[in-house]
């Protein structure tokens, strides 16, 4: 008499090779979505995704150098890596020696304040100046939190206190008017500092009328851990991208608006993008 409730070694088999095509062709999926844009048009951007890329090409092709110094700070909890390519990015589009550019992660930092403080100390180790109050002159490009990390380091803070001498400040999602995520998730005080309303932003904010740097933010739509209408300093509209479905805030410093319109600003060039107010988040 045959067991029909036998396990069935080859159906076994099969059912466990639906499964795993099954979740390979959904990961598949997920990450093509997640790498998809959507389509936005933006007047103030006016340049199509051809168009620059030619400029990309163009600037590659001419290069043209570094007004001083720039350093790229990663976001919250990022590993190096979005920092270093972006870096790389920049000298490649503008020419610039590998010692003119630089780049600081600080994946397991947890705290806003003593990171501006290292910093501080990087860029005197870096490019050392006889200055006793500020460091050397240097643009910077963060993503993320690191334009929060950046504006804490230049800011009068207390007599006395060494500050970050910054040329230009360029914000890659930057909550500057605080993180729609850290309105839900606050697990350390760098997040509770992200906070629309905290300590840190409100001072922040009440020193941007002292600041002696421009700031120049950057935003994309889809983007649900910051916000594109946050991603810019009150009072202040961003220049705006599409963004990328699911992934649009981590992915920001690999938009090849964003980083050649970057690149046409350090190189002294006329941008591609101006500031307008998002037409959502």
């Amino acid at each position: 008499m045959t067991n029909n409730s036998a396990p069935n070694p080859t159906r076994r088999l099969t059912r466990l090779a639906r499964a795993a095509l099954g979740v390979a062709m959904a990961l598949t999926l997920g990450a093509g979505v997640s790498c998809m844009h959507i389509h936005r048009d933006n007047p103030a951007y006016p340049a199509a995704a051809v168009e620059v890329r030619a400029a990309m090409r163009d600037m590659r092709a001419r290069p043209a150098g570094l007004d001083r110094p720039v350093l790229v700070l990663s976001g919250y909890r990022s590993p190096s890596g979005a920092a270093r390519a972006l870096a790389g990015d920049i000298r490649r589009l503008t020419g610039a020696d590998e010692g003119e550019v630089a780049t600081m992660s600080y994946m397991w930092a947890d705290d806003i304040e003593p990171l501006g403080e290292r910093v501080i100390a990087f860029v005197d180790e870096r490019w050392p100046t006889a200055d006793p109050e500020r460091t050397t002159e240097v643009d910077v490009v963060a993503i993320s939190m690191g334009g929060i990390v950046a504006r804490w380091a230049a800011a009068e803070r207390e007599p006395g206190a060494r500050r970050l001498n910054i040329g230009t400040l360029y914000t890659l999602a930057t909550p500057h008017r605080g993180a729609r995520l850290a309105e839900a998730v606050r697990p350390d005080a760098a997040a509770r500092q992200l906070c629309a309303g905290s300590e840190m932003l409100t001072f922040l904010d009440e020193e941007l009328g002292d600041a002696d740097y421009e700031i120049v933010p950057y935003a994309v739509l889809h983007d649900w851990m910051v916000g594109a209408t946050r991603s810019s300093p009150p009072g202040e509209d961003p220049i705006w991208v599409p963004g990328r479905i699911g992934l649009a805030h981590h992915m920001v410093s690999r938009e090849d608006r964003i980083v050649a319109d970057v690149a046409r600003r350090l190189r002294g060039e006329e941008p591609l993008g101006a500031p307008s107010t998002p037409p959502r988040d």
